[in-house]
């Protein structure tokens, strides 16, 4: 493991059918709290969070009730919460392994050093677009997203695998300090098919506040390879205010 990398990660379901349960409309986004409200929702009270890969225990972050109302607390403790969770990981982390927490310039980065940063070091902790949903910390029930279509949330619950599409998703980081992240990266993305490949850009403009931020990725242009692949091919980065009301929740049951 690298030293830095985040130290909780979704479970990747082993089995997933794409099915995906459409979140209703309404999100509301207060101070600390987002909420939203799950259509036909079948399975009843359950916990929002991630699998600590290391330990396999859960980290809870929200709820789904019986009746679909989905909550995630926004604490104000989030950066601390993290990093007394990885001093507990680290007494049970493999022989040279070190988790740390990640900062700005080592989570918006760019290889060909073409961004602009204001304060790079100020440390974050980001909830993870893909939340896992379980019951009884044990019986994982499927994953949870906030995007703009079907599509766009595909592509991430299967880890790449099926054809991305135009669209936006959502990310809440927390900062122990102000940062700012500006300029455009471009990279340049080999395809499974022999000398293909693209230029993949990200333009950033992160304006990013002492504590929670909403952090916007509108993917405005994608690739489609000789053999079908479609990938995103430029995103837009951004830091808003409040959940756009063309954004929805998806949920995908694993199998």
């Amino acid at each position: 493991m690298k030293n830095g990398s985040q130290i909780f990660k979704a479970m990747k379901p082993t089995k997933i059918i794409l099915i995906v349960c459409l979140l209703f409309g309404f999100n509301v986004q207060s101070q600390d709290l987002i909420e939203a409200r799950l259509d036909n929702w079948e399975h009843g009270t359950v916990d929002l969070g991630i699998i600590d890969f290391i330990t396999g225990e859960a980290q809870k972050f929200g709820s789904i009730d019986e009746d679909g109302i989905i909550e995630i607390k926004l604490e104000t403790n989030f950066l601390q919460k993290m990093k007394d969770q990885m001093e507990k990981e680290q007494e049970k982390a493999p022989k040279g392994w070190k988790a740390s927490l990640k900062n700005v310039s080592g989570t918006f980065n760019c290889f060909s050093d073409d961004l602009t940063y204001t304060n790079e070091e100020a440390n974050l902790s980001s909830l993870p677009k893909l939340l896992v949903v379980y019951r009884d910390k044990k019986e994982v029930l499927g994953e949870l997203m906030a995007a703009f279509n079907q599509q766009v949330a595909n592509y991430f619950f299967s880890y790449g695998d099926l054809n991305c599409e135009t669209g936006k998703y959502l990310e809440w980081t927390y900062l122990d300090e102000p940062a700012k992240v500006e300029g455009t990266c471009s990279t340049t993305n080999f395809t499974q098919i022999q000398d293909e490949s693209f230029e993949a850009t990200r333009d950033y403009s992160l304006d990013l506040k002492e504590g929670w931020n909403l952090i916007e990725y509108q993917i405005t242009e994608v690739f489609e390879g000789a053999d079908g692949k479609v990938q995103p091919k430029t995103t837009k980065i951004q830091s808003i205010e409040n959940i756009p009301s063309d954004i929805n929740w998806y949920f995908l049951q694993e199998q």
